[in-house]
């Protein structure tokens, strides 16, 4: 596939904490950026917090965002309730299986899922719902009480927090900052959550924790609870640190097909612990536009030559990409 050249894209000037824009002299570290002068500052506080975020995005495509406006205890309370669920006997989980609405639904066992299709079955299990099957919620036989409202909850919470985030991206490239809002005011998100066992020692050549991918919509909010992420920046991997108190925030492709490859959808990974390691749990919230949302490049990223990505319509481009990874 040809992709178009680096395009032209309106930018603001700015530094963002934990490196220095130029290559030369880049400290490659994953940056943290403070939220909260976007949400209470005034419009030049808020202007900085946006280039921030564009340098973190064309640099990187990852950052850690504090003071993003979704409640400590609640992510507490969704760690806890996972913990709880992957503590249920298998014969509990595998009875959930997979929802036939969508690939990505519901229970998936260890080794079920291959993020990296080259490579053997990721070492994790995981639980899936997003908005076409929320409804299974009420009908999936989780003997958990409070699972529920709580992934309900935190599918409310990370939408609001996303759209938030989208609001400093479209400032970040010179768009109003409702630009993205009619494409995802019936946002088509995915919550996840993540079991990685400690490790056997016999595991298969190649294979991780989570194999290597992109995200596939708009940006994922990465609730990390212990550190394993890595991204791939410049050749490298890198470790995403876990800070905790901050959400670990980056670019998904349609993210960066609308910005025509300004910002970077990287490759991450969770990498395989030295040793045997312990159980490692994670939560993520995928933003994901509407379905039928038409993703065409913004008008401030335009390569006046043409070379931009081509529209593509958001439910088919997630639709193919998921499911290439239960082949």
């Amino acid at each position: 596939m040809t992709f178009p050249r680096s395009p032209v894209c309106v930018i603001f000037e700015g530094k963002a904490n934990g490196f220095e824009l130029g290559r030369g002299s880049a400290v490659l570290s994953i940056p943290e950026i403070d939220f909260e002068p976007f949400l209470n500052g005034d419009e030049d506080s808020r202007r900085a917090v946006a280039a921030e975020i564009n340098r973190a995005c064309r640099t990187f495509g990852f950052m850690n965002v504090k003071n993003l406006p979704i409640s400590k205890s609640l992510i507490d309370q969704v760690f806890s309730q996972a913990a709880e669920f992957f503590a249920l006997p298998s014969e509990t989980k595998d009875r959930i299986g997979r929802s036939d609405r969508d690939a990505i639904s519901g229970y998936i066992g260890i080794k079920g899922e291959h993020l990296d299709p080259q490579n053997p079955g990721d070492l994790k299990e995981g639980f899936s719902v997003n908005r076409a099957s929320l409804p299974l919620l009420a009908s999936w036989a989780i003997p958990l009480p409070e699972f529920r409202n709580t992934l309900l909850d935190l599918y409310e919470a990370g939408a609001s927090t996303s759209a938030m985030l989208m609001q400093a991206v479209a400032l970040s490239v010179g768009m109003p900052e409702d630009c993205f809002a009619d494409k995802h005011d019936h946002h088509s998100s995915t919550v996840r959550l993540f079991h990685y066992p400690p490790v056997e020692a016999t595991h298969t050549p190649g294979q991780q924790r989570a194999g290597t991918h992109t995200d596939y919509g708009s940006v994922t909010l990465v609730f990390q609870g212990a550190r394993g992420l890595e991204a791939l920046v410049d050749g490298q991997w890198l470790a995403v640190p876990y800070v905790p108190g901050a959400v670990t925030v980056n670019v998904a492709d349609l993210l960066s097909r609308w910005t025509n490859g300004t910002f970077r959808s990287p490759e991450h990974r969770v990498a395989l612990p030295q040793g045997s390691g312990q159980s490692r749990f994670s939560v993520v919230f995928f933003y994901n536009p509407n379905s039928d949302a038409t993703i065409a490049c913004l008008d401030s990223c335009r390569q006046p030559d043409g070379s931009n990505y081509p529209p593509v319509t958001a439910g088919e481009f997630l639709r193919q990409r998921r499911e290439a990874s239960y082949q």
